[in-house]
């Protein structure tokens, strides 16, 4: 590396261009990461969305009826090895 005057504005340049390749890459990540999200959303999301609603699916029961639990009642599993295998 060259040592005087002349490496000091060099030196300089390149933390500039480095700022601003920074500053650039930034942006662009954060144009590219709403537009994925916005794909998603439309492509994959609001398809899914509209068949399920069309089917008659409950995806959440927002139900207004009283009850004292939200909890879903579920029957015992066994008690066994093999039941502890299969959870779901």
């Amino acid at each position: 590396m060259r040592k005087g005057p002349a490496a000091g504005p060099q030196l300089n340049f390149a933390r500039l261009l480095w700022e601003a390749w920074k500053a650039y890459s930034h942006r662009a990540a954060s144009y590219q990461g709403n537009l994925l999200l916005s794909i998603i959303y439309f492509v994959i999301l609001g398809p899914c969305i509209t068949l399920a609603r069309l089917f008659g699916a409950r995806l959440l029961d927002l139900s207004t009826r009283s009850r004292t639990s939200h909890w879903i009642a579920r029957r015992p599993t066994e008690k066994t090895l093999a039941g502890m295998e299969r959870q779901f």
